[in-house]
């Protein structure tokens, strides 16, 4: 099993609007600390001097494991934490990934403060206009409050974390401004970019449709006039935003998926300026052309990398109980909690 790309992991929770645990508004003992045996408050680890709560940890390490068990059962595979994986087990995965995503929300809020890039009593405030379009979503306050639960989270931990995504959209506008601390210089996005392999292609597209003949016709006619262009970059900006593909230049990284995998091979043997010849797939028939790839066009990845970068070389210190942790036994305690109280409502 591949490991999750952690950035990814704050993407997600701000699309949830929530992480937490603790007591949530239902008067209930969140899931995490009863399954785990641990004092959720309590601080767990500690991030380059952050000190991290028990329950931020726990959260990670349910998602985790919820995420593996889901992978297993769509396989038709029992789950077995002792399974041996990259040189540890199963087990050791859903530890070493919760730890990167805690130490990654961790590493946020550091430079946050290091930046400048903390909350304001505006931001506070579309933390509740947030929660409220939320909560209306799935069906009122309450109804959320009980899907909330079942993963250990409540709402004021929800919003704590939902302002940590705030701060990273905060801090990636910050590396976008000129001159501020955060901003990269053009040759360490140029160098980015060659070491992502990173490519910006433009494409003109002729769709098969129900006439595949036809379709390959039109593109050989496309082809002529693009050759016999006296300005071919400008003829074939022309040629695509009438073809059946009007996304425009879009920067690919390997294997993204952005384009079927003969277009993206095709694309990478282009030197920037160059059009490619016919090129046939299931969608139907392409001319690409391969332009130079604009640093602004990578600053997010970038930002990512450097964000991830910090976060994965953090100074990570954890408490005794981190370390007396059995995931197995905490992944069952958690399952068993979580049906005993599906069962009380359910009464």
């Amino acid at each position: 099993m591949r490991k999750r790309v952690t950035i990814l992991a704050l993407v997600l929770c701000l699309t949830l609007t929530a992480c937490g645990g603790g007591e949530d508004n239902r008067g209930q003992t969140s899931f995490l600390g009863a399954a785990a045996g641990i004092q959720e408050d309590a601080v767990l680890l500690t991030v380059d001097g952050r000190e991290v709560p028990a329950w931020r940890y726990l959260y990670w390490l349910a998602y985790t494991c919820d995420r593996v068990r889901e992978r297993y059962e769509e396989n038709g595979l029992k789950l077995d934490w002792d399974t041996p994986l990259g040189g540890g087990t199963l087990a050791d995965y859903a530890r070493d990934q919760a730890l990167a995503d805690t130490a990654l929300y961790a590493t946020v809020e550091n430079w946050a403060e290091r930046y400048d890039c903390g909350l304001t009593g505006e931001d506070q405030i579309a933390l509740d206009e947030d929660w409220t379009e939320k909560a209306a979503d799935h069906g009122g306050e309450e109804a959320y409050l009980e899907i909330l639960a079942d993963m250990g989270l409540d709402q004021a931990r929800a919003k704590e974390l939902s302002g940590v995504g705030q701060m990273y959209a905060k801090l990636y506008a910050l590396s976008n401004t000129a001159d501020s601390a955060l901003a990269p210089d053009r040759e360490a996005l140029e160098e980015f970019a060659a070491e992502q392999g990173l490519l910006t292609v433009d494409r003109i597209l002729v769709s098969a449709g129900a006439d595949k003949e036809a379709a390959r016709r039109r593109a050989a006619e496309i082809f002529s006039q693009l050759n016999s262009a006296a300005d071919q970059t400008a003829k074939f900006t022309e040629l695509a935003a009438t073809g059946d593909d009007t996304t425009g230049p879009r920067t690919l990284s390997p294997g993204d998926g952005v384009l079927d995998t003969a277009l993206e091979e095709a694309a990478g043997t282009l030197a920037e300026g160059q059009c490619s010849g016919i090129l046939e797939s299931g969608e139907g028939f392409s001319i690409l052309l391969r332009l130079p790839t604009a640093p602004e066009s990578v600053s997010a990845g970038y930002f990512d990398q450097r964000l991830q970068s910090a976060a994965e070389g953090a100074a990570v210190e954890t408490a005794e109980e981190y370390g007396k942790l059995d995931i197995a036994g905490f992944y069952r305690s958690l399952q068993a909690v979580r049906a005993a109280d599906h069962n009380t409502i359910s009464r």
